[in-house]
């Protein structure tokens, strides 16, 4: 049961894109995303006040660091990325390369945690990284690199952004897991988030900032009805299947069953959006989730 609980959390995240991508094609992606914490912060505020009041609210100089890591940057910054990469790129591209996170991981763990990996788990990596670039220039057209950032570059670079951002709170979040529950840390994701997204959208409306609130989007029954979706399904109520699922689940099983994502939203966005990828991307992707299954496998 605890299993089928993670691979519920993986469908969800993988039903995400089809309501996501008209949401951010209206709104500026730092508004969607203050939504989607504003929502999980009400959702989380009078359970944290009522249960874990002192827990939440007491933090130390290394808890400050880990939840600002945790919410403001993989929560906050890596989704407005992650969203934003939807108006340069498939859709499905942006998903996959988020599996390039176990790599990203070894990379950090390695310079800030002098963790040397393994050998077989270089070669993995490698492997990785080369299938992440076929699968993000299937063409192995790589002019933009001496005449500057193009469209789908661009969108590319949002995604590893995220992807990067996301490995940098994995290692904050394993930390904070360490000596509070899932419930709390989830209460600092979600906060800390909401504070960092507050400070984008107001940053945004003010000096060279062009961006305004669109009243006619917001108040747009079909956006609303995304925002909304997105808010509890593939976020909330994901989140909470995940972590209750992972208590009793083994590493193991977790990262295998977690391939419900990738694989499934690629489905979906074929489907819903029209947005298939090339065979040629289809392939790559192929390696590069058997590349990073292998990684994560191994570093258990």
């Amino acid at each position: 049961m605890r299993a089928f609980l993670i691979a519920i959390a993986a469908i969800l995240w993988a039903t995400d894109t089809p309501f996501r991508l008209p949401a951010v094609q209206a709104l500026n992606p730092i508004q969607v995303v203050l939504f989607e914490h504003g929502i999980g912060l009400f959702a989380l505020i009078i359970w944290a006040i009522l249960k874990k009041r002192k827990e939440v609210i007491y933090l130390n100089k290394k808890d400050w660091l880990g939840a600002i890591l945790v919410g403001g940057g993989g929560s906050a910054l890596a989704t407005v990325l992650f969203s934003a990469s939807f108006h340069f790129i498939n859709p499905s591209l942006t998903i996959l390369l988020q599996k390039l996170q176990p790599v990203l991981v070894i990379f950090l763990a390695y310079l800030f945690l002098n963790e040397k990996p393994q050998k077989e788990l270089f070669i993995w990596s490698v492997l990785a990284l080369f299938a992440a670039t076929v699968l993000s220039f299937p063409d192995l057209n790589f002019s933009f690199l001496k005449q500057g950032i193009d469209i789908h570059s661009r969108g590319v670079l949002y995604a590893l952004g995220a992807a990067f951002l996301w490995a940098i709170a994995t290692i904050s979040g394993k930390y904070l897991l360490g000596k509070n529950s899932p419930g709390t840390v989830t209460f600092w994701r979600y906060s800390f988030g909401f504070l960092t997204l507050t400070g984008m959208s107001l940053l945004s409306h003010t000096g060279h900032g062009t961006e305004s609130v669109n009243l006619l989007a917001w108040t747009s029954p079909p956006v609303l009805r995304a925002l909304l979706y997105i808010s509890f399904f593939p976020g909330l109520i994901s989140m909470i299947a995940y972590y209750t699922g992972l208590l009793k689940t083994p590493a193991s099983t977790a990262t295998l069953i977690e391939l419900l994502y990738p694989v499934t939203a690629v489905l979906i966005n074929t489907v819903a959006l029209n947005a298939p990828l090339t065979p040629v991307q289809l392939g790559a992707g192929t390696v590069l989730l058997l590349a990073v299954l292998k990684i994560s496998w191994n570093s258990r």
